[in-house]
């Protein structure tokens, strides 16, 4: 165990890793470590190592919605800190206080932001949350979480959606409603102009004041009166015993 630890072990980086976790933006110290990781242990090159290492970190500064610089800018700032790193432990068996310090420095600064922030990403921020947390996260050992950020900004968009379906109900509601009472108004005129027709169009002879009286007659049934009585159940030979029913019954 120890043997495979002593493989991993990076001077003055530590083990690596095998991916960018946390709540926060990747340090300095985090991207040397997953880079390390593909240049040692998977032999890749230094530019391919630190292609995807630029890759990571973008990925997650997406995360927190902060603009960055280009992925290409991302990966030569990697080799860069590579290099940085490179120059330290060539002359690590040097014992001056130069050395010293240039390392202590280098340590101490590990645990810094590995800033790709777009040159303008604070004007470019439009969400107070965002330019206050990238503000803190590029103090010393970078203040701050994504988590509470992203839970306010989470919270700020559901409440408009919410807003925005809660109109769009209403709005449906109200055009239904609206589509409603046409159509109960279209139906109310078409019933009444279906009686008045029907009405109109229903003739019954007078009755003849005779010893021997006749039935009352049905001169025409229009075709808006069938409808009606095709609607009622009513057959027409039913409409005719009604009407000369009633017909004798105002005779009488």
């Amino acid at each position: 165990m120890e043997s495979t630890r002593s493989k991993t072990e990076v001077w003055l980086i530590g083990q690596h890793i095998t991916e960018i976790t946390g709540a926060q933006l990747p340090s300095r110290g985090d991207v040397l470590r997953l880079f390390f990781h593909g240049h040692n242990e998977h032999k890749k090159t230094v530019n391919d190592s630190a292609s995807e290492v630029a890759a990571s970190v973008i990925s997650f500064w997406n995360k927190a919605r902060i603009p960055t610089i280009t992925e290409k800018s991302i990966g030569r700032k990697v080799v860069d800190l590579f290099l940085m790193w490179k120059g330290l432990k060539k002359n690590c068996t040097r014992t001056t206080d130069t050395q010293r310090k240039k390392e202590e420095t280098f340590c101490d600064e590990l645990e810094d932001l590995f800033d790709v922030a777009h040159p303008k990403a604070m004007q470019l921020l439009t969400i107070k949350e965002d330019r206050a947390f990238l503000a803190a996260q590029r103090e010393k050992g970078r203040r701050g979480v994504m988590a509470g950020v992203d839970k306010k900004i989470a919270c700020s968009i559901k409440c408009r959606e919410e807003s925005k379906s809660k109109q769009s109900l209403q709005q449906n509601q109200a055009s239904s409603a609206l589509e409603y009472d046409e159509l109960g108004s279209s139906s109310e005129t078409e019933s009444q102009s279906s009686s008045s027709s029907s009405t109109s169009s229903l003739a019954i002879s007078p009755v003849v004041s005779s010893s021997n009286r006749k039935r009352a007659t049905l001169k025409v049934i229009t075709p808006e009166l069938s409808s009606t009585l095709d609607r009622t159940g009513i057959s027409h030979r039913s409409a005719l015993r009604i009407l000369n029913a009633s017909q004798m019954s105002q005779a009488g």
